[in-house]
């Protein structure tokens, strides 16, 4: 729930020793979550609790957050500019990016000169694309009209270098038009840049007149595009693709299973999480709202915290969750507590008070019709234990519920206003609600608390490889970067998909999206399980199912753990594992030596003969595609790997059953090659 470091944790302990044992029994018999919520809000040491001296320790100056700060911006201008003095484009860039963060909300002409800036430092880069997208942001702010020229020299100039022709036509008679105001150049440099953009008109017109008036190029994507599904989607679970079904038993509940045949490299879900959380050491390195790195960011309007990719991810987090989190968002950090309880809290904020008190009337009837992830009942009904939980466990969560929404309070969340000014550090002198926000606390209190209790068996951790910068002219070698979790996200539909030691999916994120591709061939009515955490190649059984079993409450029970299979360092190479080939399925495994002479052998539970021969005979060509396959991958060449890995796999699934160790090892192989296909950073 917290980590070490924070105040969360002293707080948790001084009222755990504040309570006495009839305020104990009293909760411990209380029936729901939001008369839990409402009782602990109700106790004088709750109430009088003091956050002021906690949060002061770990404040600079007893300032709760930075503040958008002129002087400081002005400072890290200064910086990038020395920087271009020096040549040093790509620290002018990281300066002017940083100095935006820091500029107030009303002083637009400051924030349009930094992009101005930018956009020169971005064009010495050849990072063309941006370059324009800064000009285009700095002429929409207060940029001065006798600088305008420049950017619109340079919005022509860099649209000459990316081909768009048409466009280029255009800012070159803006450069003349914008001439007349640069009443700080002198008469012959004026003189000069008129002729020259007059020139440059004359070579395009002609130009395009000659080329028949082509159309321009589209503009490259700075963003990866939205993945899809390949063919159907699943109707009843529009995330998931048709190959997908949802079953129910009493001891597993719901859970994936294959509606059809399978194959290795299929893509099954592709979804966009209902909420998720950005760590806080990433918010000044990758964006806010869809998580991708941001080496050319967009400040917040209202606070220095956080960055975004673009105008979209920027509105779309201004308009519901940021605008209430971007004061708050220090005091979340500081607390200590876990992003699991910041998505408890993001669950909210991304929606209004009315939408709550909406639904809350039919909350407790399971969800019937179209499963969609953006509907908060489907997450309400993921499993949560509740049943299972110790007043303990409901006492230390509810705990985090009071902190959770003391700060929806003074962030104005309950007034549907989000709050202007900085927090004072004085409004958290008590943890005490105003009455007039009784309701609000029972109700957003209550489903606050419900989140946390399903968060802890459904979230998944959303990651990026980062990789080390290629060389001149080479793919990124991207299948040896390293994953590094970046935010916690829950996704409905793949939150419904049970656990197996020895899964047949691999997850990646483009963008904001979980990818879930097989990595195996399954058959029709087998599950599709994803993993929890522990592997069986790498973790031995009994720590597994103990890891499972603290963690997620349940007894493993998949193949591997059935079977007590070897990990891949203990698994033999002397004998290899044949499927049985009678002309019933039999499900049987025979063991063949390697310098078995015989071409039949006997199977000792059917009794028929399987041909030696004919297996061996199809993966005669394994050795070649798996060093073809791992050649590709070595390049950079991904969807070539992937390809050779697949057929290698239908190779050995005809033949053998694992576990053995070559099978893992294109496994392995193919899930390194998916992974490359997701989001990821040079280092």
């Amino acid at each position: 729930m917290s980590d070490k470091e924070g105040f969360f944790i002293k707080f948790h302990e001084k009222i755990n020793n504040s309570l006495d044992d009839v305020s104990k029994n009293n909760f411990a018999n209380l029936e729901s979550n939001s008369k839990r919520v409402s009782y602990l809000f109700s106790l004088p040491a709750v109430k009088s609790y003091d956050l002021t001296g906690d949060i002061a320790k770990c404040s600079k100056d007893g300032e709760i957050s930075e503040k958008k700060d002129l002087e400081k911006a002005h400072q890290l201008k200064d910086e990038g500019n020395k920087a271009v003095q020096k040549g040093d484009w790509a620290k002018a860039l990281e300066f002017y990016s940083q100095a935006m963060m820091f500029v107030p909300h009303k002083d637009t002409d400051e924030l349009s000169i930094l992009y101005a800036n930018r956009s020169a430092a971005l064009s010495h880069l050849e990072q063309y694309e941006d370059t324009l997208s800064d000009i285009k942001r700095c002429l929409s702010l207060a940029y001065p009209r006798y600088l305008r020229y420049k950017v619109y020299e340079r919005r022509a100039r860099t649209l000459l270098i990316v081909k768009r022709h048409q466009e280029a036509i255009t800012a070159f008679q803006d450069t003349i038009t914008a001439l007349d105001e640069a009443n700080n150049l002198n008469k012959e440099k004026r003189q000069k840049m008129r002729t020259d953009a007059k020139l440059m008109l004359e070579i395009l017109n002609k130009g395009i007149t000659l080329a028949g008036n082509p159309k321009d190029p589209e503009p490259l994507r700075k963003t990866p595009p939205k993945p899809k599904l390949p063919g159907k989607n699943n109707p009843q679970y529009p995330a998931a693709s048709d190959a997908i079904q949802i079953d129910y038993d009493e001891a597993k509940g719901r859970y994936a299973t294959a509606a059809r045949d399978i194959q290795a490299g299929e893509s099954l879900l592709i979804e966009k999480p209902f909420s998720g959380v950005l760590l806080g050491e990433y918010s000044k390195t990758h964006c806010q709202n869809c998580f991708i790195k941001c080496p050319v960011p967009i400040p917040c309007p209202r606070c220095p915290n956080v960055i975004f990719c673009s105008e979209k991810c920027s509105d779309d987090a201004q308009k519901t969750y940021h605008s209430y989190e971007c004061q708050i968002l220090p005091l979340l950090w500081k607390s200590g507590c876990s992003i699991t309880c910041h998505i408890a809290l993001r669950m909210i904020t991304q929606h209004k008070k009315d939408y709550f008190n909406e639904i809350i009337s039919n909350m407790e009837e399971k969800p019937t019709g179209v499963y969609k992830s953006g509907d908060y009942k489907n997450i309400y009904h993921l499993v949560a234990h509740e049943d299972k939980r110790t007043k303990q466990d409901f006492l230390h969560r509810t705990q985090m519920t009071t902190f959770l929404l003391k700060l929806l309070e003074i962030s104005g969340y309950f007034d549907n206003k989000p709050r202007e000014k900085p927090i004072d550090i004085n409004e958290l002198k008590s943890l005490g609600i105003d009455e007039k926000h009784k309701d609000d606390v029972a109700l957003i209190g209550g489903l606050i608390l419900k989140n946390l209790q399903v968060l802890q068996f459904n979230a998944h951790e959303v990651f990026e490889l980062q990789c080390p910068k290629p060389r001149v002219g080479n793919n990124v070698i991207k299948h040896n970067g390293k994953s590094v979790f970046l935010a916690g996200a829950v996704f409905p539909t793949l939150a419904l998909f049970n656990h197996s030691c020895d899964p047949g999916v691999v997850r990646y994120f483009c963008g904001p999206y979980i990818v879930v591709r097989a990595v195996k061939n399954i058959k029709k009515g087998e599950e599709v399980a994803e993993n929890y955490g522990p592997i069986f190649t790498t973790v031995p059984k009994e720590k597994r199912q103990a890891d499972l079993k603290e963690q997620y409450w349940f007894d493993c029970t998949c193949v591997p753990c059935q079977q007590n299979w070897p990990r891949y360092e203990d698994m033999t190479e002397n004998y290899m594992r044949f499927k049985c080939d009678s002309d019933h399925p039999c499900p049987n495994v025979i063991p063949v030596p390697y310098d078995c002479q015989e071409f039949m052998v006997k199977c000792g539970l059917c009794n028929q003969y399987t041909n030696i021969l004919k297996g061996l005979k199809s993966l005669q060509d394994t050795d070649m595609m798996y060093k073809l396959g791992r050649g590709a991958m070595e390049e950079g060449k991904y969807g070539e790997a992937i390809k050779k890995f697949i057929e290698m796999l239908k190779l050995y699934d005809s033949t053998l059953a694992p576990p053995y160790k070559s099978y893992y090892d294109c496994v392995q192989d193919l899930r390194r090659s998916m992974l490359a296909m997701g989001n990821y950073s040079i280092v």
